[in-house]
C-alpha cells in the first residue's frame, strides 16, 4: 500500500528544514569567501542578492519551531563565526569601500537570522534571549546607519519577539537582570524611533519616543547618549528640511535627554554630542525667524559660552545670531570683530579656511566695506601659513568682492595696497581667474567712457602678483592702458606706457598700431618708424598698414602716411600674385609727397629727394616688367604717361628752387619712364620733344654742377653723365628732326649747338681729346658761331697738348671764318690767342702761327681793301715783340740757330706795323747787338 500522505504542517516543516540546510551550506561557503583576500571576492552584488534570498527564507522559518535545530551547536557555531568575521571586517574595511562594507552588513544580518534558528525565541533561557536581543539591536542599528531600512525591519521584528519573551519571564529574574532587560527595551524603542524617522514616519517615531518615557529612569549614561544621538539626528534632519519648529522640538528632547545625565558620567563622545545638540538647537531656533526663537538662541549661546568659554563653536554661533538680526539693525562691526577673533584663535585647516571665507562673504553681502576690510586682514594673516592654495583663494575672493562694489579709485587702491604686501605671485590658474573677473569690469568701464577707472583696473591686473597671466594677456592689458591714455588724449601717459611695454607686447601688430597713433601725435618719427617695421612683420600687415595710413591722414601727418605707404610697397613691390595695385600705390605716395613739398615748413631737401626716389622706383618697376614678359603687366600706357608727365612738370616747375641734382634725378627718371612708351603711339613727336627738352635741361644742369664741383671724381662723373645725355639728345633729334615744324626745329638746333659746346667742354675736362674733332664736325650743321666761340674759349683756357690745341683751334677758327667771314681784327685776335697758348707748348706750331700771322698781315696790306681790313697794329706789335723776346730766351739758352730764326721772323712781322718802321728798326738794332758769333 502507498504511504499515507503527510500533513500540511509536516510538509511546511520539511520545507523549512531544507531552507535551513541550504542556508547553512551557503553560510559555510560565504565564510570561506569572506575569509579570503577581499581582492579575490566575486561580484558582491550577486552575493548580496543570494544573501537576501536566504535571509527572507530564514526569517520565514523563524515563525515555526524547528525541533531538530533548536540548540544545534553546528548552526550556532557557524552563525557565530560569520557574525564575528563580519564584525571584524566591518572595522577593517575602508569606509570608501562601500561595495565590500555592504556585503559584510548583509552577511552579518544573515548570521543573525541563522543564530535565531539555533536560539528559538520561546526557549525561556534569559541569557540566550538577552544575547539575541543585543545582536538584533546591533544589526538593526548598522542597517539604519547604512540606510538599509528594509533589511532592518525584519531584524527589529525578531527583536520585538525576543523582547516579548523576556517580559514573560522578567518577574522570575534577578534585579540586575531585570534592569538590563529594561535598558534593552529602552534601546529597542530608541532603534525603532530611529527607523521610523529614517522611513519618514514621524508619527510612529513620536509614538516610540513616548514609550521610552516610562523607562527613562532605567537609562544609564550610555543608553542616554544613544537615545540623545537618535533625537539629535532627527532634529538635524528636520533642520535640513527647513522644518525648524519640529526640529526645535526634537532637539530640545535630545538636550533634555543628554542633560539629564551627570556630565562627569558622559563619555567623551557624549560630551561632544551635548555641545553639538546645543549648537543644532541654536541653529533651529534661529531658523524659526521669530523673536522668541532669537531670544532663546541668545540665551543658549550665553549658556554655552559660560560652559566652554570663547571657543570656536561659540564664536560661530554668535555669527549666526548676528546674521539673523534684521538688515536695518545689522551690526557689521560686531560681526567683523567676531571674525577677527576667529582668525586670531583658529588653528587653520582646509575646513577652517573655508569656514572663515564663508562668513567673510556673508559679511560682505550685508556690508561690502566691512567684508573687504576683514578679508584684507585675513590675507595678511595667511602670509604666515605659506599655504599658496589658501592665499590664492583668498585673493580671488577679494577680487570678486571689488567687482561687486561701486567703481572707485579707492576700491582698487585698497586691493593694490594689500597685494603689494605679498611676496609671491599667484599661480597661472589663479591669475586667470582674477583676470576673468576684473576684465569684465575693465571692459564695462572702458565702454562707458570711464577711462580713468579702466586704467586703474588695468594697472591692478598688471601688479606683480598677477605676473603669471601670460605674455598675451600682459600685451592685452598694456594695449588697453594705451587705449585709455589715447581716449583721454593724455599723450604723456601714453608715452610712459609705451616705454614700459614688454618685448612680447611689441611683437603684437595691434600694439605697434596703437603706439603708431601716439607717435604721429607726438611727432616722434623714430617711434613711428619702429611701429611700422613691427606692423610689417604681421601676416595681416596690409590691414594694419592701411589703418596706419588712414590714421596719419586723419591727424594730417603726411610724412607718416608716406612712410606707411612705402612699407606697403616694399612688402609687395614685385610679388605675384600681388594684392596691391603697384601703380596706384606709387601715385598715392607721389601725391602725398607733392603736398608735403608745397608746405612751407617741410624738410624740403628730404621731401624732394623722396619724390625723385619714387619716380626712380617707377622706372625700376617698368624695367622689371620689361624683363619679365610673362608676368602681370602692371603699367599700362596711361599709367606710364601719368608718371612721365608728372615727373616732367615737377622738374620744370621747380628748376629754379630745387637743388640741381634733384632736377637732374627727376628728369632722368622722366626720360627713363618715357622710353617705355611704344614708338607707334600717336603722340610720338610730343613725347620726343619732351625727351629732348628733358635731356637739354639735364645736360645744362650737369655742366653747371661739374663746373662748381671740387671733388674731381664727382666732377668727372657729372661730365660723363652729361656727355651721355648729349649723345642721346643728338640721336633723338636726328631721328625725329624731319617730323618737326620749322620753328621747333630751329629751336632744337640751337639747343643742340649749345649742347655741342657743353660736350666739347666735357671732353676737354675728361681728357677725351680724340673726341674734340668729331664734336666740332657735328656742330658744323648747327651753324652756330656762339657754339664755336665757346669751344674756342674752352680750348684756350684748358691745359691741353699743343698739337690738340693747334689742330682743333684751327678747325674752330676755320668754321668761325666760314660762318662769319670776320675781319682782320677778329682773325688777329684769334691768331694771337692761339699763338699765346701754343708758344709755351710747341715752338714749331707757334712759329707756324707766326708765319701765318705774317702772311695774313702782308696779304691784307697788299689787298685793295681799305685800312679797315689791315692787320691790327696792336696785335702785330704784340706778336712781334713776344716772338723776339722768345728769341732772346733761346739765345740765353745758347740755342743760337733757333734764336736767329725767331728773331728774323719777329722782325719780318714788325715790318707790317703801321708805326713808320719804328718797331722794326728797334728789333733790328737789338738783333745786331746780339753776339751770334761768340763761339
Amino acid at each position: 500500500m502507498p504511504p499515507a500522505p503527510m500533513s500540511k504542517n509536516a510538509t511546511q516543516s520539511a520545507k523549512a528544514e531544507r531552507h535551513v540546510e541550504a542556508a547553512y551550506e551557503f553560510v559555510s561557503e560565504l565564510y570561506k569567501t569572506l575569509s579570503s583576500d577581499p581582492k579575490d571576492m566575486p561580484a558582491t552584488d550577486e552575493l548580496v542578492d543570494q544573501i537576501n534570498r536566504h535571509v527572507e527564507k530564514l526569517h520565514a522559518c523563524q515563525e515555526k519551531y524547528l525541533l531538530g535545530y533548536a540548540g544545534d551547536p553546528e548552526i550556532d557555531g557557524m552563525g557565530t563565526q560569520l557574525w564575528n568575521l563580519c564584525t571584524r571586517l566591518r572595522r577593517e574595511f575602508d569606509p570608501a569601500e562601500k561595495r565590500l562594507r555592504r556585503l559584510v552588513l548583509h552577511g552579518r544580518v544573515l548570521a543573525f537570522h541563522l543564530l535565531v534558528i539555533a536560539k528559538q525565541k520561546d526557549s525561556g533561557k534569559a541569557p540566550d534571549l538577552i544575547r539575541m536581543l543585543k545582536l538584533a539591536l546591533k544589526a538593526a542599528r548598522d542597517c539604519i546607519d547604512s540606510s538599509e531600512h528594509g533589511l532592518a525591519t525584519p531584524v527589529l521584528q525578531t527583536a520585538a519577539d525576543y523582547k516579548g519573551s523576556l517580559q514573560d519571564i522578567v518577574s522570575a529574574l534577578p534585579e540586575n537582570v531585570v534592569k538590563e532587560c529594561n535598558r534593552l527595551e529602552v534601546e529597542y524603542f530608541i532603534v525603532r524611533t530611529a527607523l521610523s524617522w529614517a522611513e519618514n514616519r514621524l508619527d510612529v517615531a513620536e509614538h516610540m519616543y513616548t514609550k521610552t518615557e516610562r523607562l527613562r529612569h532605567f537609562l544609564t549614561p550610555d543608553y542616554a547618549e544613544k537615545l540623545a544621538d537618535v533625537l539629535y539626528e532627527i532634529g538635524k534632519s528636520l533642520t535640513a528640511r527647513s522644518d525648524f519648529i519640529m526640529a526645535v522640538k526634537w532637539l530640545e528632547r535630545a538636550q533634555e535627554m543628554i542633560n539629564g545625565q551627570n556630565i562627569e558620567s558622559l563619555s567623551r563622545d557624549g560630551i561632544e554630542l551635548r555641545l553639538a545638540i546645543l549648537q543644532a538647537l541654536v541653529t533651529a531656533l534661529l531658523g524659526t525667524d521669530s523673536a522668541e526663537g532669537l531670544d532663546k538662541a541668545k540665551n543658549w549661546v550665553n549658556y554655552i559660552e559660560s560652559e566652554v568659554g570663547n571657543r570656536l563653536v561659540v564664536l560661530l554661533l554668535r555669527l549666526e545670531l548676528l546674521q539673523k538680526t534684521p538688515a536695518e539693525v545689522f551690526d557689521s562691526d560686531a560681526y567683523a570683530d567676531v571674525l577677527r577673533r576667529i582668525i586670531r584663535s583658529i588653528d587653520l585647516t582646509d575646513s577652517g579656511f573655508k569656514l572663515i571665507i564663508f562668513h567673510i562673504r556673508k559679511l560682505h553681502d550685508k556690508s561690502p566695506g566691512a567684508g573687504c576690510a576683514i578679508l584684507d586682514d585675513f590675507i595678511l594673516t595667511l602670509r604666515a601659513t605659506e599655504n599658496d592654495d589658501w592665499m590664492e583663494k583668498a585673493v580671488i575672493t577679494r577680487v570678486w568682492m571689488i567687482t561687486y562694489q561701486r567703481d572707485s579709485v579707492k576700491t582698487t587702491e585698497a586691493v593694490d595696497g594689500v597685494l603689494s604686501q605679498l611676496t609671491k605671485p599667484l599661480s597661472a590658474e589663479a591669475t586667470a581667474a582674477a583676470l576673468t573677473l576684473i576684465w569684465k569690469k575693465l571692459e564695462t568701464s572702458y565702454g562707458m567712457g570711464e577711462y580713468d577707472m579702466a586704467e586703474n583696473w588695468c594697472r591692478l591686473l598688471l601688479h606683480s602678483v598677477f605676473q603669471n597671466c601670460g605674455p598675451s594677456n600682459t600685451s592685452k592689458l598694456e594695449r588697453k592702458l594705451l587705449l585709455c591714455a589715447l581716449a583721454r588724449n593724455n599723450l604723456d601717459a601714453a608715452i610712459l606706457v609705451i616705454q614700459s611695454m614688454s618685448a612680447q607686447s611689441w611683437k603684437e601688430p595691434m600694439t605697434a598700431y596703437l603706439a603708431f597713433k601716439v607717435a604721429i601725435r607726438t611727432e616722434d618719427r623714430a617711434l613711428a618708424e619702429r611701429c611700422l617695421d613691427t606692423v610689417c612683420l604681421a601676416p595681416d600687415h596690409i590691414e594694419y598698414l592701411g589703418a596706419c595710413i588712414a590714421e596719419s591722414q586723419k591727424v594730417g601727418d603726411i610724412s607718416s602716411a608716406v612712410a606707411a605707404l612705402k612699407k606697403l610697397r616694399g612688402k609687395h613691390e614685385y610679388k605675384e600674385p600681388n594684392p596691391i595695385y603697384l601703380p596706384a600705390l606709387f601715385r598715392c605716395i607721389i601725391r602725398l609727397l607733392n603736398i608735403l613739398a608745397d608746405k612751407p615748413n617741410a624738410e624740403q631737401d628730404g621731401v624732394v629727394n623722396s619724390l625723385c626716389r619714387e619716380f626712380e622706383n617707377v622706372a625700376q618697376a617698368l624695367e622689371h616688367q620689361k624683363q619679365d614678359p610673362g608676368g602681370t603687366k602692371l603699367f599700362n600706357i596711361d599709367e606710364i604717361e601719368w608718371f612721365s608727365g608728372n615727373s616732367y612738370n615737377l622738374a620744370l616747375k621747380n628748376t629754379t628752387t630745387w637743388d640741381l641734382r634733384c632736377v637732374v634725378r627727376m628728369l632722368t627718371a622722366c626720360v627713363n619712364i618715357i622710353s617705355y612708351i611704344p614708338s607707334d603711339r600717336g603722340s610720338a613727336v610730343e613725347v620726343s620733344l619732351k625727351t629732348l627738352f628733358s635731356r637739354f635741361i639735364i645736360a645744362s644742369a650737369l655742366i653747371s654742377l661739374a663746373r662748381t664741383e671740387d671733388n674731381v671724381e664727382k666732377q668727372q662723373n657729372d661730365f660723363l653723365a652729361m656727355r651721355a645725355h648729349i649723345k642721346a639728345f643728338d640721336d633723338e633729334l636726328t631721328a625725329h628732326l624731319a617730323n618737326l615744324d620749322e620753328k621747333v626745329r630751329d629751336d632744337m638746333v640751337r639747343k643742340q649747338a649749345t649742347l655741342f659746346a657743353f660736350d666739347f667742354e666735357g671732353a676737354v675736362c675728361l681728357g677725351q681729346f680724340e673726341d674734340l674733332g668729331s664734336i666740332v664736325q657735328r656742330a658744323v650743321a648747327c651753324g652756330s658761331i656762339i657754339a664755336f666761340q665757346a669751344m674756342a674759349d674752352c680750348l684756350l683756357r684748358a691745359q691741353v697738348p699743343g698739337q690738340v690745341l693747334y689742330s682743333n683751334m684751327r678747325k674752330i677758327v676755320n668754321e668761325i671764318w666760314s660762318i662769319e667771314g670776320f675781319d682782320g681784327l677778329k682773325l688777329a685776335r684769334y691768331t694771337r690767342c692761339l699763338f699765346q697758348a701754343t708758344l709755351p707748348l710747341n715752338d714749331a706750331l707757334a712759329m707756324k702761327l707766326l708765319d701765318e700771322a705774317c702772311g695774313k698781315a702782308r696779304e691784307l696790306r697788299e689787298s685793295e681793301a681799305g685800312s679797315e681790313a689791315r692787320w691790327p697794329e696792336e696785335e702785330t706789335e704784340w706778336m712781334a715783340t713776344t716772338a723776339f723776346n722768345h728769341a732772346i730766351d733761346c739765345y740765353g739758352c745758347q740755342e743760337e740757330e733757333k734764336a736767329k730764326e725767331w728773331a728774323t721772323k719777329a722782325i719780318n712781322l714788325a715790318h707790317y706795323c703801321d708805326d713808320g718802321g719804328g718797331l722794326e728798326k728797334t728789333l733790328q738794332s737789338k738783333y745786331l747787338s746780339l753776339n751770334f758769333d761768340r763761339n
